[in-house]
């Protein structure tokens, strides 16, 4: 009955005494805010995203100065749960269609090009509240009548809702503003001609949506421990499922031999690569489509989202070992008259892109000051009065040639893609049973290129080209972490993008969404806490150390591909390279291309709180380290080591079987849908129990698959990376992580809410006590030797927003110490 989809989750902070949170006579403040990190992050010029960030967190900072508590829920639901592709191609329509604050027809033109105007699951929107036990908001930050109504469905009562004053929005963002505000009075239609959608329940009374013809066949009667539905076509089954794909040939130099990817789900027998769109929003998707929200059947309207500006095609895009991680020529796939869908056009077969490229104008505090201080000077095109960078930005979906990827990784393909089955929980059986569909779309977060300057000088190897690749730490990077150099290294890379565009050329920031190390964020935040308890300072070892004790591995990039977008753009020479990174270095240049100047972050720009991570980071650019204790050491670019293969895992393994004919040579597949040999005795758990003993901890590990009570498993899009870090044997599957030090630094609840199987449906509220050793939850687990892992990680952060320095300076608030 669980399921830990592959989704990006939430960030709960909590400003103030946590310990009056559940009080329902102390002052609480909640904003409920869904990601919008463009906005947020680079302070998009026409966006209220930040804006309505920094007001919440002022108010929170109220209520805490007043004795009581302030939250910011921060929900990664980007694009109203659409996803950043989607999100850009709306960008692109819209700007076409030149529409103002109608919020009608801004909804209407959202939904024509995506399916649907918004997938956020506001049903779900009070659980962590919930678990917080509150049952009294004085405060609640917000201008959406879907969210007020779903707090207030969940029995939480709200004293007083407050919206963002009109005082603190730009004329740049009174459009967006006005738009929220005309949307929160109502609903809007879910798609031409069906009935209202309700924001809160997302569903309507009218003809169902006639189902999608994928997976289906004829109907069959309930059997035991089956539901009573038709018979299913697993995706492993090639006389059923992508039964003729569309031909596809990586790094044809024609577009029509090339062909398209086919990824949508309406025509599966034509689909040719395993996965589906959208990264991690494809659950989103899903549930709008069960909610009848979305009509699977309608291929989406992709009519004025083509690319701003044209990239390419380049010589890299012919090389099939060249670009392997994202498809060169998915921002071009939907043209009417593209060459590369000519074949899936003459089936009635719907391409999507993987890429969309669209304009953008940043506003960062910091560029402001460097304009004030003189580091930097307004030209009126690239960089304007009041600080407004001009910039494309381009979304990019991962898109892997898994051939292209193995040879990459150093590893055998078939290795490669059983991991890949294995340690996504069985997601994806086709990685192991189609050898023939080469093409895979693993559900994680895909990257976001940000050109400042003439995007047509990018290819030129005399312009002047600034790059830097960033890896996404968002916490750091969006609030501003008193100790990280996170959005430090940001800014200086904007700067310095800047600076080469108005001299003629171009400057990239390459942002890749790899939380962590690519771990992800509960580990992050487990492995903060083990440091903090260990006191250490910038002794690069054994932080590594530290972190690969509890999460396994301390980094888990694919350093390895991170040079494919710059080939993307045609890249042969990067001027200036912001960047102290060793790996990354290397691995740029292992794909040929040329660095003339390397440039590190300068230590004047260093706060005192943040030399600690600055000196953590150059010690750990000039060599590589052991991916665990007594291996040999890995090598950041390759990440993989000369010692002896680390034991398979004893997941979904049957006996070896011989090759057969578009199958892999390897062992017979257990696929997780057999209840015969996968969690076959699972352990026992009771959800919204009173008693931990009799509710038992959610069994989402991999060591014990027989043990599973659980579908998918723990580190949302980040068990992909888990998967490789296996294949590459910088992770051992076979020992359980070590916990030790890592425990909440406050204690949460239990709350009655917890006790209700109905209240808390979207988060297990036990989730950071199940590693306790003493914990009564994994009584059941300890005795079978079984592991179990956190959902929730609890830790201390110290943030420093510029908007709240200026706050304090102009006596908005004021510091208590």
């Amino acid at each position: 009955e669980i399921f830990l989809p592959p989704i990006n989750g939430l960030t709960i902070y909590m400003v103030g005494d946590v310990a009056t949170i559940p009080d329902p006579d102390a002052p609480l403040v909640v904003r409920l805010h869904d990601e919008s990190y463009d906005a947020e992050l680079f302070g998009s010029h026409a966006s209220t995203g930040r804006l309505w960030l920094v007001y919440g967190i002022e108010e929170c900072v109220r209520a805490a100065q007043a004795g009581g508590c302030g939250l910011i829920v921060y929900a990664r639901q980007e694009g109203n749960a659409l996803g950043e592709v989607a999100k850009f191609l709306v960008h692109n329509a819209r700007a076409k269609s030149q529409q103002g604050s109608d919020v009608r027809q801004r909804e209407e033109e959202t939904e024509r090009v995506t399916g649907a105007a918004d997938v956020r699951l506001y049903e779900l929107c009070a659980d962590p509240l919930l678990w917080l036990g509150i049952s009294r908001i004085h405060t609640f930050v917000t201008s959406s009548g879907a969210k007020t109504r779903a707090v207030q469905a969940a029995g939480i009562e709200i004293i007083k809702t407050v919206k963002l004053p009109a005082s603190l929005l730009p004329p740049s963002a009174i459009a967006e503003a006005n738009f929220k505000e005309e949307r929160s009075k109502g609903s809007f239609a879910a798609r031409a001609g069906s009935n209202p959608v309700s924001p809160l329940f997302g569903s309507n009374n009218g003809p169902p949506v006639p189902p999608a013809p994928l997976l289906e066949g004829p109907a069959s009667p309930r059997r035991s421990g089956a539901p009573a539905h038709r018979f299913i076509s697993l995706t492993s089954h090639a006389a059923q499922f992508s039964v003729s794909p569309l031909p596809v040939r990586w790094g044809a130099a024609e577009p029509a031999s090339r062909g398209a990817v086919v990824a949508t789900l309406a025509h599966p027998q034509h689909r040719n690569a395993i996965g589906t769109h959208n990264g991690p929003y494809a659950v989103y998707r899903a549930v709008g489509i069960a909610k009848q929200i979305i009509d699977p059947s309608r291929p989406l309207d992709l009519q004025s989202t083509e690319p701003v500006v044209t990239i390419g095609p380049y010589p890299s895009w012919y090389n099939a070992d060249a670009i392997v991680a994202l498809d060169p020529w998915g921002a071009m796939v939907s043209a009417p008259d593209s060459a590369l869908s000519t074949a899936a056009r003459a089936r009635g077969v719907s391409v999507q892109p993987s890429i969309a490229i669209s304009r953008f104008e940043a506003r960062m505090p910091e560029i402001v000051e460097a304009l004030r201080e003189g580091r930097l000077s307004a030209d009126g095109t690239i960089l304007r009065e009041g600080g407004v960078v001009s910039c494309i930005k381009a979304s990019i979906e991962p898109v892997w040639h898994l051939p292209g990827i193995a040879r990459r990784f150093k590893l055998d393909e078939e290795a490669l893609r059983r991991k890949l089955f294995e340690h996504t929980g069985g997601m994806f059986p086709e990685l192991v049973t189609r050898a023939d569909l080469e093409i895979f779309l693993p559900p994680i977060n895909g990257l976001t290129i940000y050109m400042v300057g003439d995007v047509a000088t990018i290819p030129d190897p005399d312009a002047p080209l600034v790059v830097r690749l960033h890896d996404e730490s968002y916490d750091a990077e969006l609030f501003g972490s008193h100790a990280s150099t996170g959005r430090l290294w940001l800014v200086y890379g904007i700067e310095e993008c800047v600076r080469a565009a108005q001299a003629g050329g171009c400057g990239l920031i390459v942002y890749a969404r790899q939380e962590g190390n690519a771990l992800g964020e509960v580990a992050k935040f487990l492995v903060h806490n083990a440091r903090a308890k260990s006191q250490q300072g910038s002794d690069v070892r054994q932080r590594e150390e530290e972190t690969e004790r509890v999460t396994g591995a301390a980094d888990v990039r694919l350093y390895e591909l991170c040079a494919d977008p710059l080939l993307w753009l045609g890249i042969s020479r990067i001027h200036t390279f912001v960047t102290s990174s060793g790996a990354k270095t290397r691995a740029v240049q292992a794909a040929g291309i040329e660095i003339i100047k390397t440039v590190k972050l300068p230590a004047s720009l260093l706060p005192p709180s943040a030399i600690a991570e600055a000196n953590f980071k150059e010690e750990r650019s000039k060599g590589s380290f052991a991916a665990r204790a007594g291996s040999n050491p890995v090598s950041p670019l390759f990440g993989s080591n000369n010692g002896p293969p680390v034991p398979p895992a004893p997941l979904l393994e049957g006996p070896a079987s011989p090759r057969r004919s578009g199958a892999p040579a390897h062992r017979f597949i257990s696929l997780t849908s057999h209840a015969a040999q996968f969690s076959v005795s699972p352990l026992p758990v009771r959800w919204g129990a009173a008693e931990p003993a009799s509710r038992g901890a959610v069994v989402a590990t991999l060591a014990h698959p027989q043990h599973r009570n659980a579908i998918g498993t723990h580190n949302g899009p980040y068990a992909v990376y888990r998967a490789v870090g296996i294949a590459k044997q910088i992770i051992d599957p076979s020992r359980p992580l070590d916990l030790q030090s890592t425990e909440p630094v406050v204690t949460i609840g239990p709350y009655p809410s917890w006790y209700n199987a109905d209240a808390i449906v979207a988060l297990d509220p036990w989730g950071a006590m199940v590693s306790a050793p003493d914990s009564a939850l994994s009584t059941a687990a300890r005795a079978r030797g079984v592991s179990v892992q956190p959902s929730i990680a609890i830790s201390r952060f110290e943030a420093r927003m510029p908007e709240i320095v200026e706050a304090l300076r102009e006596g908005r608030l004021s510091a208590d110490g």
